[in-house]
């Protein structure tokens, strides 16, 4: 019977659906079994009612419908039995899907945990990089706070420095013009006192010099 070949195409479709439980490429197949099967079954019970129809319009009618009643009955069984393995098929390609969107699920979870998981490590490393670096921030800004306390100090020095050197060259400059004032009065008393003594003194001849205005 067809029944018999269609065995090893079901099993070979079983084996396909737990191998590929995503991919049912038996889907359209199983389809047309089942429009070829239930076609079947139609004509196999036309063609008894119309088997035994003749029958009943004989003498001995229940003996003429027992004869049919066995090859009918173990053909409709082999229909039921194509019908069982299909359902068998989808059945399994039904727990294939479930056990794949199962597993598919539990890796999702898993992915995200990882991935929360490395977020949170990543985080964590961000975090610890931005202290590190706000601790070398502030030690650079210490050394340089540092570094203009000290560039302050060695400029406020050598403007100290140099209001010293232009200090004591101002007392020079007036020590300088004082000591020139006093030989400028001490030259001038002497030239008087000069004079004063040429005047007491007199000219040789007897005569006393003029007065000086």
């Amino acid at each position: 019977m067809k029944f018999i070949f269609l065995v090893p195409l079901w099993l070979s479709l079983v084996g396909t659906v737990l191998a590929q439980p995503t991919n049912d490429v038996g889907r359209q197949e199983r389809a047309a079994e089942r429009s070829r099967i239930t076609a079947e079954r139609q004509k196999l019970q036309a063609d008894f009612k119309a088997a035994e129809a003749v029958c009943f319009r004989k003498f001995f009618a229940n003996s003429c419908r027992d004869k049919l009643l066995p090859p009918y009955r173990e053909r409709l069984a082999d229909l039921r039995r194509q019908e069982i393995l299909i359902n068998e098929v989808e059945r399994k390609i039904s727990a294939a899907d479930q056990l794949l969107k199962t597993e598919e699920k539990i890796n999702l979870q898993q992915q995200q945990k990882i991935d929360h998981d490395l977020n949170r490590q990543q985080d964590a490393a961000n975090q610890a990089e931005r202290a590190k670096q706000r601790t070398i921030n502030q030690g650079n800004s210490a050394e340089q706070a540092e570094s203009n306390k000290a560039s302050m100090a060695s400029r406020l020095e050598s403007n100290q420095s140099k209001a010293l050197e232009a200090e004591s060259k101002g007392a020079q400059a007036a020590a300088n013009v004082e000591a020139t004032r006093k030989r400028q009065e001490q030259a001038v008393k002497n030239r008087a006192e000069r004079e004063q003594r040429l005047r007491e003194e007199g000219p040789p001849t007897g005569k006393s010099l003029p007065a000086y205005p």
